[in-house]
C-alpha cells in the first residue's frame, strides 16, 4: 500500500539575503507545535533535496527543500520552526536554549556565583540550532550557567517574603 504521507517534503522559506549561506547547509533541526523536543531530520532519514532553484511568483523568499521519512507521526501540512545547520563554528561558547530567559528585548541567563547565589547576566545571542545557542558576550567559559530551573530562580528573586532561616530553597 502506498501512502502519501510515508515520505514527506519539508520546505523552508529563506530570505534572499541568506542566499550565499545556502550552499553550506548540511542538515536541519525542527520543532513541531505538538512535540516537546527539537527533532533532527537525520533521525528521520532526511536529506537536503534542493534550494533556490525556482522562486514562487511574487515571493521574495528562496525555497529550501528537505525530504524525510514520516517515522514519528508527523502531520503533513503542519508548520514547523526550522533551524538550518551549516558548518560548525569552532570554539563557540554555547548554552542550551533552556538556559535562556527574556524580558522584553533583553536576553539573559542566571550564572551561579556560589552556593545558592545566582546573578542575572545579560547576554548577546549568536546563532542557534534549536538545541543550543551561541553566546557572543555576557558570560565566559567555565562559568556555571543554570540550564534547568531558571524560571524558578526568576520567581524566587521577585518574591517579597523574607526567608525563615539563613538560606533559600
Amino acid at each position: 500500500e502506498i501512502t502519501s504521507n510515508r515520505r514527506l517534503l519539508l520546505q523552508a522559506e529563506v530570505s534572499q539575503s541568506q542566499l550565499p549561506k545556502l550552499r553550506f547547509i548540511k542538515s536541519a533541526n525542527f520543532k513541531t507545535p505538538y512535540q516537546e523536543e527539537v527533532q533532527s531530520i537525520d533521525d528521520y532519514n532526511g536529506r537536503l533535496v534542493s534550494y533556490g532553484k525556482v522562486m514562487d511568483q511574487g515571493s521574495s523568499f528562496i525555497p529550501v527543500l528537505f525530504e524525510l521519512d514520516n517515522l514519528h507521526e508527523l502531520i503533513p501540512g503542519s508548520f514547523v520552526e526550522l533551524f538550518l545547520l551549516t558548518n560548525p563554528i569552532e570554539n563557540a561558547l554555547v548554552v542550551p536554549r533552556s538556559a535562556l530567559m527574556q524580558d522584553y528585548s533583553l536576553n539573559y541567563v542566571y550564572v551561579q556565583t556560589g552556593g545558592e547565589s545566582f546573578e542575572k547576566r545579560e547576554i548577546t545571542l549568536g546563532v542557534n540550532d534549536g538545541v543550543n545557542v551561541q553566546i557572543l558576550s555576557g558570560i565566559s567559559e567555565g562559568e556555571w550557567v543554570v540550564t534547568k530551573g531558571a524560571y524558578q530562580i526568576k520567581m524566587a528573586s521577585m518574591s517579597s517574603t523574607i526567608p525563615a532561616h539563613g538560606h533559600e530553597h
